[in-house]
C-alpha cells in the first residue's frame, strides 16, 4: 500500500484552489473543475467538492475543519508568519517535546494547517 494523495472535501473548490495555489504556492497539476490536484512533493493534495464525493459514498454530517490537520514543513516558521500575516490563527510555539516550532492557519474551508520547522531536541 502506498499513500498517493490526501483529498480535502470542500464546499468551495475554487476558493480553496486560490488559497493553496496563490497563498501557499502549490502548483495545480490537474484541474477538473470539481476536482483539483496540487503538487506538494511525493504526496498530492487534492480538493474535491463535498457534493461530488457524496455521489459515491454517504458522508457523515459534520463541520469541516478539525477532523484533518495538514502538516507542512517550512524552512522558517517565522518567515511564513511574516508572509501570511493575519491568516495565522495560532503560534509560533516551540514544542521541544515534538522537536518542532509550529504555527497554524486555516484554509477557506476551515481545514487546519500546521506550519513547522525542526528545532534541536532538548536534552
Amino acid at each position: 500500500m502506498k499513500l498517493t494523495h490526501v483529498r480535502l472535501l470542500v464546499d468551495d473548490v475554487r476558493a480553496c484552489v486560490d488559497f493553496y495555489r496563490d497563498v501557499l504556492g502549490f502548483e495545480v497539476t490537474a484541474d477538473h473543475d470539481v476536482y483539483v490536484e496540487l503538487g506538494t512533493g511525493d504526496v498530492a493534495l487534492s480538493l474535491f467538492a463535498r457534493a461530488g464525493q457524496a455521489e459515491t459514498v454517504q458522508l457523515q454530517e459534520q463541520e469541516p475543519g478539525d477532523g484533518v490537520l495538514l502538516g507542512l514543513s517550512v524552512d522558517s516558521v517565522d518567515a511564513e508568519i511574516e508572509r501570511l500575516g493575519e491568516r495565522i490563527v495560532a503560534g509560533p510555539v516551540d514544542r521541544h517535546d515534538w522537536g518542532i516550532r509550529v504555527a497554524y492557519l486555516r484554509d477557506p474551508a476551515g481545514n487546519l494547517i500546521e506550519l513547522y520547522e525542526p528545532i534541536p531536541m532538548s536534552e
